[in-house]
């Protein structure tokens, strides 16, 4: 992961932002899950530089593995709360799903590290609060669909470093039963919550 982080770091500072892949062609969804362990391609969607080129500022920071300021999040969270939905929704809760797998992984690798664990534990919980935010203020059932498909992801313990935090995550998916009037919706809400939680207690042994 860290060999990955460092290439996209030098790609972004020698080419700014040219990225040589094709755009995928369905990039209006959550494109993380089945990803494995890792966040940077699912299936040859090579999401990470697809997205590089639009948030370059925040992304400079989110791949830095130098880097201790906190990503500025304000230009993604008007994306993802921007009306009528169109594909810049999705590209915030894709790159703001990155941000929130790098910094949790990070948190996570430091646990028990003092203030650098108790810093990066609290960046990647901001980041998780901006798509519950943008939950109650879209009225899109894609995109809100695709939120949730967010934090199923988030709370699936798959990838690197989420398994701990999963408990977090099924507590977050189940409050927003409470801004949710379509009953197969709050049906799928309380479906995830129970599965992160029954992962959680009953956790998979590692092969």
């Amino acid at each position: 992961m860290e060999q990955f982080i460092r290439r996209c770091v030098a790609v972004f500072a020698a080419a700014g932002m040219a990225v040589a892949c094709a755009t995928p062609p369905e990039p209006s969804r959550y494109r993380l899950t089945s990803s494995g362990e890792h966040w940077d391609e699912v299936n040859g969607d090579r999401v990470v530089d697809d997205l590089l080129p639009r948030y370059a500022e925040f992304f400079a920071v989110v791949l830095d593995l130098e880097q201790s300021a906190e990503p500025k999040v304000k230009r993604l969270r008007d994306d993802l709360e921007r009306r009528p939905t169109d594909r810049s929704n999705y590209d915030a809760l894709n790159s703001l799903a990155i941000a929130y797998f790098e910094f949790n992984y990070r948190a996570e690798a430091d646990r028990g590290g003092g203030l650098d664990y108790l810093g990066r534990s609290f960046q990647s919980a901001k980041l998780l609060a901006v798509p519950w935010r943008a939950y109650s203020i879209t009225a899109d059932p894609e995109l809100r669909d695709a939120i949730l498909d967010f934090f199923e992801d988030a709370g699936s313990g798959e990838k690197l470093g989420t398994a701990a935090t999963a408990p977090r995550v099924a507590r977050i998916v189940e409050s927003l039963a409470a801004k949710e009037d379509d009953p197969g919706r709050r049906t799928r809400i309380r479906s995830i919550a129970d599965g992160i939680r029954a992962r959680s207690e009953h956790p998979q042994p590692v092969e």
